[in-house]
């Protein structure tokens, strides 16, 4: 009991003189909120869901095994942003990453692995809901026709003006 007291002591006078802060003045529109989707292993947020143009934009990506992936020199995750007419405004990796040493990683039943990447706007970009979509690089089975272009939820984004 007598270890505990300068832990406590120290606790108290950390908090003293702290103050929880008011809401001060926002001249911009602030970022807001989480989109979040899923399809099958993959469940993909990203935050804010609402900021003006010029701010990061987190995606984070949840893959729940079983699944078998690419690593190795390949970017595992790609992901690109869309404005409403469905053109490619920005994408991740730029330029597209390739090499010859592929191998691949397996998650077994209920193992997750997480993935980031941010999407950081232009202060140029217009007002408006944009999309952000992405693939995720499984590994085919043998004799597997071509790939698909995305496999993730796409997630919508508000760029505030």
């Amino acid at each position: 009991m007598e270890r505990l007291w300068p832990l406590f002591a120290a606790l108290v006078v950390a908090g003293c003189g702290a103050q929880a802060a008011g809401p001060g003045p926002s001249p911009t529109p602030s970022p807001s909120g989480t989109v979040s989707g899923t399809n099958g292993p993959f469940h993909a947020q990203a935050a804010p869901a609402s900021l003006p143009p010029g701010g990061t934009v987190h995606v984070t990506l949840i893959v729940t095994g079983p699944i078998d992936y690419e690593i190795g020199c390949v970017q595992t995750l790609h992901i690109w942003a869309e404005d409403s007419q469905r053109q490619q405004v920005w994408e991740e990796p730029v330029p597209a990453i390739m090499c010859l040493a592929l191998g691949h990683k397996q998650l077994a039943a209920g193992e997750i692995a997480i993935f980031t990447a941010d999407w950081p706007t232009s202060s140029q970009l217009a007002p408006g809901t944009y999309s952000l979509h992405g693939l995720f690089l499984t590994v085919l089975p043998m004799g597997a026709a071509a790939r698909v272009r995305e496999n993730l939820a796409p997630l919508s984004i508000q760029i505030l003006g």
